[in-house]
């Protein structure tokens, strides 16, 4: 039988694999701490669980318009005008399953085959699968840095690059652009006119002052060309009930909605209206000490790390992961290092070829205090052991 060659050319997700991988050697009995998903380790907010069980009771079980109920589209353009500043309307805003979801919708309404689209190099996993499933070509900043700059936009877009996908703060490395770098990158935009989709899913997982930088606080006037992406999946403790949402011009999310309508119909009727809930913010009590909890966790995870030989890392300013490289007088193959550190030292991690950096690992530290302290312990026990070399 033959495969679509886009389709059949895709790689799985190493999050997921090496999550799903370190769970079953979990569930087998094995001693092990996981270090490897990307999600809050907190209960969803009760206002969200109540307002989905009166979904429930009241019959709101059936199919919705395909791009979301109306009251969560408005209260998302709502809420987002707020953050940005700027004047939404129902027409710019789209509720999709997942953020992920929404970013392939807004992908498959820009790509055409062959299209060249700027990644951010580290990158999250999907974004250079999303672009090849299109037919489209992935391309990356030459520097060294772990940010894209504003050079970065001028040099891609001089060399064919229709749009990019920005993502601030980041995963895997959890570093932010400055303001002064958003400042520039508003400037590229405008001077190249590329398209932008800005991945801001950790926008509220910022360790920073005030609200953390972005594109349209430099430049407001670019929400045309840039989309902005978010949910309620990492703030809010609800990566399960895949609610996510589009924010763009009204035809983008016009022709992305179409996308949706042929694919996937609507979201979750019952997580729609619990989403609703906490985008109203009902649940900002509960947002803030999960906030807390990981500006905490963050400061503990590195301080620990500081005293293990081997690694070198920036501090996160965002999101719940720290990426440290993997310090060898020989080259490092980060994946071999991950499976080797799971089997043989029972901790889980995802290895930075995953996200476009061979060398270093992603460790989230979305895990209890107790965990993070004996994951360290074991990272230092494997590298002091040197059985990766």
């Amino acid at each position: 039988m033959h495969y679509a060659m886009n389709a059949s050319s895709l790689e799985g997700s190493a999050t997921l694999i090496y999550t799903a991988r370190a769970a079953a050697m979990k569930a087998a009995g094995k001693d092990v701490i996981s270090l490897t998903a990307g999600q809050p380790d907190f209960p969803t907010p009760d206002v969200a669980i109540e307002a989905a069980t009166r979904a429930m009771a009241e019959g709101k079980t059936l199919y919705t318009p395909s791009m979301g109920i109306s009251e969560l589209r408005e209260a998302v353009a709502d809420r987002w005008s707020e953050v940005h500043g700027q004047n939404y309307k129902v027409d710019n805003a789209m509720v999709s399953c997942g953020a992920k979801h929404s970013i392939a919708n807004l992908l498959e309404a820009v790509v055409s085959p062959g299209d060249r689209v700027l990644l951010p190099k580290p990158y999250w996993v999907s974004y250079p699968q999303m672009i090849r499933r299109l037919g489209g070509i992935s391309v990356y900043p030459v520097g060294d840095g772990m940010l894209i700059t504003g050079d970065d936009v001028r040099r891609a877009a001089e060399e064919g690059a229709k749009g990019m996908i920005f993502n601030s703060p980041c995963n895997p490395s959890g570093l932010v652009n400055t303001a002064d770098m958003m400042k520039d990158i508003a400037l590229a935009i405008r001077e190249t006119g590329i398209w932008v989709i800005s991945d801001d899913i950790y926008e509220d997982l910022y360790y920073g002052t005030g609200q953390v930088p972005h594109i349209l606080t430099a430049d407001p006037d670019l929400k045309d060309q840039v989309a902005l992406i978010t949910g309620v999946s990492k703030s809010y403790a609800m990566t399960g009930w895949r609610i996510g949402f589009a924010i763009a011009n009204p035809d983008w999310i016009r022709i992305a909605g179409r996308i949706q309508a042929h694919t996937t119909s609507n979201p979750c009727s019952i997580s729609q209206y619990a989403a609703l809930v906490v985008v109203r913010r009902e649940a900002e009590e509960e947002r803030i000490d999960m906030y807390n909890a990981f500006r905490r966790r963050r400061d503990m995870v590195c301080d620990l790390l500081g005293n293990v030989q081997g690694l070198a890392f920036d501090k996160p300013e965002g999101a719940f992961y720290v990426f440290p490289k993997v310090l060898s007088d020989k080259e490092i193959n980060t994946e071999k290092f991950c499976i080797s550190l799971l089997e043989n030292g029972g901790l889980g991690t995802i290895p930075g070829s995953a996200f476009g950096n061979e060398g270093y690992i992603r460790l989230s530290f979305a895990v209890s205090d107790d965990d993070i302290a004996e994951a360290v312990i074991r990272l230092n026990a494997f590298l002091e052991r040197g059985d990766f070399k």
